[in-house]
């Protein structure tokens, strides 16, 4: 080989040597480089919760949070986007990048509930969405002024039938656990009662306890210091069988109306991702989730909402339950005769 053919081939090694030397220098192949992007979290975490403040899902979401801030040593940062039902929180994670920085923690009416009430979503749920984990369950109480001459679900559907349209009912918006429950019931008795959606819960609760609207579906943990104290009463709880945290209060197998044996109407919170997260952070925040639950503390808190804590659950599991889920509220909204609605 001439001496100018092995200068040339000399030349061109030493300039790729020195190519991927600049390379590595600029941190594109550097072994800290990788490290950071194989690290998780490398920076702070984003629940966003698609209600106000003080709901279930925001409260679950500050507890879960601080946990997951001690263990993964990043902090996690709860973020209420509220409105429509629920859909405006949903479709942000729905379209945010799928970098396992944003995760959705919802009730499980914006994610079965909303996709057969509303005409057309700016997301779709199967599609746009990944489950990750469950948190726990709990029924709604119904609730009313001590005004109302009715002191059980059975008085309230033998009142109602007496006195059509004259009765209202209070939620906390279109699409709400306040909304279907209580249609729910309308159409299974034949009952008119009117409905009043708010933009929040707060609000329904003033009405209400000044007693401008006679019920309304609201949270265990919400009503109960409420009943407690006697400016509301209780008249039943939405699950079939009474609730551990409020014993004294019948479920609807004992509500004396044939029409509402069959009634068990409860809702879950849980946490999504956007479609497309890796696999493994899915996996990372399913298992803190699922140790979380197991914990003492994390059973006492809950408690404490009146939430019964999940069993662990897999990101599978809880599809397969939306997709149960959604299929059943499809048919009940179709029976119920819940027509839907525009955004």
């Amino acid at each position: 080989m001439s001496n100018r053919v092995q200068s040339i081939k000399r030349r061109a090694y030493v300039g790729c040597v020195a190519a991927v030397l600049a390379l590595c220098a600029g941190g594109a192949f550097a072994p800290s480089a990788w490290a950071a992007d194989l690290a998780y979290p490398a920076r702070p975490i984003k629940f966003v919760v698609p209600f106000g403040a003080s709901s279930t899902a925001d409260i679950v979401a500050r507890m879960l949070g601080e946990r997951l801030g001690v263990r993964l040593g990043q902090p996690v940062i709860v973020e209420n986007k509220s409105g429509a039902g629920g859909v405006i929180g949903v479709d942000a994670v729905a379209k945010a990048p799928a970098d396992g920085y944003t995760f959705l923690l919802t009730t499980s009416s914006t994610l079965v509930v909303n996709p057969y009430l509303y005409k057309k979503l700016p997301h779709n749920v199967d599609r746009d969405l990944t489950p990750v984990a469950m948190l726990g369950s709990l029924p709604g109480l119904l609730v009313a002024p001590p005004s109302l001459p009715v002191n059980s679900i059975a008085e309230l559907i033998s009142y109602a039938r007496k006195n059509p349209g004259k009765l209202s009912y209070a939620s906390n918006g279109i699409g709400s656990f306040a909304h279907v429950a209580m249609e729910v019931i309308k159409h299974s008795t034949g009952v008119d009662i009117v409905h009043v959606p708010y933009r929040g819960g707060s609000s329904a609760d003033t009405d209400l306890l000044a007693g401008n609207i006679h019920i309304m579906w609201n949270s265990l943990a919400a009503a109960s210091p409420l009943v407690a104290s006697g400016r509301l009463k209780a008249l039943a709880v939405s699950s079939a069988q009474r609730s551990p945290f409020s014993p004294s209060v019948p479920g609807m197998d004992e509500s004396g109306v044939p029409e509402l044996k069959n009634y068990n109407v409860i809702y879950w919170v849980g946490v999504m991702a956007p479609a497309g997260t890796p696999p493994a952070i899915i996996s990372t925040i399913n298992a803190e989730v699922n140790a979380w639950i197991e914990t003492t503390d994390a059973k006492e808190k809950l408690a404490a909402r009146k939430i019964l804590a999940s069993p662990a659950t897999t990101p599978d599991d809880v599809g397969k339950l939306i997709r149960a889920e959604t299929l059943y509220w499809a048919k009940v909204l179709k029976e119920a005769k819940v027509d839907p609605q525009s955004l």
